[in-house]
C-alpha cells in the first residue's frame, strides 16, 4: 500500500507541475490570455 500511495502522490505532483508549466507557457506565448 505504501508503494501505491507514493506512486499516486508522485503522479499528482507531476500533473500539478505540468499544468503550471503549461499555464505559464501559454501566458508567455499569448499575453492576451487572462483567467477570470
Amino acid at each position: 500500500y505504501t508503494l501505491v500511495m507514493g506512486t499516486v502522490v508522485v503522479i499528482a505532483l507531476f500533473t500539478i507541475v505540468f499544468n503550471l508549466i503549461v499555464d505559464i507557457m501559454y501566458a508567455f506565448v499569448d499575453p492576451r490570455v487572462r483567467y477570470d
